[in-house]
């Protein structure tokens, strides 16, 4: 059962919006000018890379392969350039980009490995790469894993842990930083922009489990959804930092 992201693209900023959250966390960890070179890779339907840009007013450059996703996110902001690439061809010169980041996108990429050194090649040294997604645990801990427990080993299958990322972006010639986890707890009733989002499947994850265990989990989220049951869980993100080291 494959994703056609394409076909996604459609419903995909249906609920969908930039985590000012993860913005901030950008603006906290680097500085921006008006000649910094930002690349958003894996950039979807532009929603991160055009607020950065309205934000920050740097040179904010987005990647994707899936053409409606790009077409989405150009008819968004023509003041930055989206072009069509991936992890094996970013179109770009090398030494080009200051900051690089990709969020909850490294689970879409076949091989890491190839993707890091094509990051490699196009950040300048002393640039900066921060990769955000979830370690197995976070994954462990959504709350939609209440209603829909097949999705945990999906996602693990898909999602390279924590340590195999860092292993892997330092054996091609990155330097680690630091690890930041925004666990933290909740207590809240299912939105109806999250409800929304799963009648529509906007996760690619509920188009890789069996149309029985997604129709079960539907129904018990909608019956929760109209109850207004408080939800209780411990859920974030991780942001994984890396710098190119300078050489002489």
């Amino acid at each position: 059962m494959g994703i056609d992201y394409n076909e996604l693209a459609k419903k995909y900023d249906l609920t969908r919006k930039e985590n000012i959250d993860t913005v901030n966390r950008f603006l906290e960890n680097l500085s921006f000018s008006e000649g910094t070179n930002i690349l958003d890779f894996g950039c979807g339907t532009g929603n991160f890379t055009c607020a950065l840009k309205r934000i920050t007013n740097a040179n904010v450059y987005g990647v994707e392969p899936a053409d409606e996703m790009r077409q989405k996110a150009i008819d968004k902001n023509t003041d930055v350039i989206f072009e069509k690439g991936n992890h094996e061809k970013i179109p770009f010169r090398d030494n080009f980009f200051d900051f690089i980041y990709m969020t909850d996108v490294i689970h879409h990429v076949p091989e890491i490995r190839i993707m890091f050194k094509e990051l490699n090649r196009v950040l300048k040294q002393s640039g900066s790469l921060c990769i955000v997604t979830e370690s197995h645990k976070q994954i462990e801990s959504r709350f939609w894993v209440k209603y829909f427990p097949t999705t945990v080993e999906v996602e693990k299958k898909r999602y390279p842990d924590i340590p195999e990322i860092i292993e892997s972006a330092i054996n091609n010639g990155f330097v680690f930083l630091k690890k930041e986890i925004t666990d933290v707890n909740h207590k809240q009733a299912i939105s109806h922009n999250f409800l929304i989002l799963v009648e529509n499947k906007g996760y690619s994850m509920f188009h890789l489990i069996n149309d029985s265990d997604y129709e079960r989990g539907l129904a018990d989220l909608r019956n929760d959804y109209n109850k207004q049951v408080e939800l209780e869980y411990n859920h974030g993100e991780t942001f994984l930092w890396f710098k190119k080291p300078f050489k002489d």
